[in-house]
């Protein structure tokens, strides 16, 4: 009898060995995203504003004629250059930017500018996505001028920048 008890346990124990997961010893978790994996010169193809109140109400910097380059160093800080259309003259004013990123989280990033400039870059965090070289952001609630007559107005953000 007491040869049956063992016999049992050694099954039993083979069993819960064979049952642990493949996944676990197989998987590799991805690198978890540090600052510097940010690094380098960055295009914005999407910079895009939509108001919560009228989704029909957007404002798209790229297709309006503008452009957004940012050049990230590995510790955060960076420098860009931003053409945006005059609203009423079409004319593209060009304005030097600077500032830092920090991770908040994974999928959360920090943005705080040396200077904002409303409506287009202004101080705050953004969810994130960076898939080889490309970057998305998204806020869900953020404010834009819309009729740029200096009243904030409810919207969401999402851009996408490639390396």
């Amino acid at each position: 009898m007491k040869s049956m008890l063992y016999v049992s346990i050694l099954f039993l124990a083979c069993g819960l060995v064979g049952c642990s997961s493949d996944d676990e010893d197989n998987a590799t978790d991805p690198d978890p995203i540090v600052i510097a994996d940010l690094a380098g010169a960055w295009d914005c193809t999407q910079f895009l504003a939509v108001s919560t109140d009228d989704p029909q109400t957007q404002f798209e910097l790229i297709t309006l004629g503008g452009s957004l380059t940012v050049t990230v160093q590995p510790d955060g800080s960076f420098v860009g250059e931003a053409s945006i259309p005059d609203p009423q003259t079409g004319i593209p004013l060009v304005v030097p930017f600077g500032g830092t990123f920090a991770l908040v989280s994974q999928t959360v990033l920090s943005m705080q500018f040396a200077v904002e400039i409303p409506p287009f870059l202004e101080n705050g965090t953004a969810e994130f996505t960076l898939v080889g070289n490309t970057m998305t952001l998204h806020q869900e609630v953020t404010t834009f001028d819309f009729d740029f007559d200096g009243a904030d107005d409810p919207a969401t953000f999402d851009a996408t920048f490639v390396r």
